[in-house]
């Protein structure tokens, strides 16, 4: 973010939620962005669009994100915004509107919430979009 505010890392505290405009993330194939995002204390990123790789590399490691149409114009900077995971909306808590995210599959919104396809490896021993169907083998984890 130093190109765009030498100060960002001054600025950004645990909990922030970072809004964007248009193909964020554009140019960034690696997991690295993503990675230095959430390092920062940053717990979710709101943009009207983002680019496909960076998109999918955030959902991975575990930093959701919403894309809300108009969201660049609609919010003031500093302004505070509450995140529904569940619901997949965005609330501006100074009036207290409604901004609809774009839907996403089900199981990118269960991997945001549980960390990350690690994280929600390690606690569910499958990835989210294996339906788990008894095989009468094995016995069923608890």
């Amino acid at each position: 973010m130093h190109g765009l505010d030498p100060e960002f890392h001054q600025k950004v505290r645990q909990g922030d939620i970072f809004v964007a405009g248009t193909n964020f993330g554009c140019g960034s194939s690696r997991e690295q962005a993503p990675m230095a995002i959430k390092g920062s204390g940053v717990v979710s990123v709101i943009a009207e669009s983002f680019a496909r790789i960076f998109y999918r590399n955030c959902f991975t490691l575990g930093l959701p994100l919403l894309e809300v149409p108009g969201i660049s114009t609609g919010v003031a900077q500093f302004g505070e915004l509450e995140v529904d995971l569940e619901k997949w909306w965005v609330k501006r808590t100074d009036d207290g509107k409604i901004l609809r995210a774009v839907e996403v599959p089900r199981f990118l919104k269960e991997m945001a919430r549980e960390g990350g396809l690690v994280e929600y490896y390690k606690r569910h021993n499958r990835f989210p979009w294996e339906q788990r169907v008894p095989t009468g083998r094995y016995p069923e984890p608890g």
